[in-house]
């Protein structure tokens, strides 16, 4: 038997109210569990997209969508 499938059968006889209570214990944890920043994201998928020969300013017009 896993542990899941022990920890499902052990939330099964408890009171509701306890059910409740383990729910927002666990929502809890969650939000406290680190997840990547939106810049973290960006920078990521951004690995390997350098254009060599150009410079930052010409990066920077692109970005923008300059014409």
């Amino acid at each position: 038997m896993t542990t899941i499938t022990e920890i499902e059968q052990a939330i099964a006889h408890l009171p509701r109210e306890q059910v409740e209570e383990l729910a927002k214990w666990l929502a809890e944890f969650r939000s406290r569990q680190q997840s990547p920043t939106h810049a973290d994201t960006w920078l990521k998928r951004a690995v390997g997209a350098a254009k060599p020969g150009m410079t930052t300013a010409e990066l920077m017009s692109l970005s923008r969508g300059d014409e």
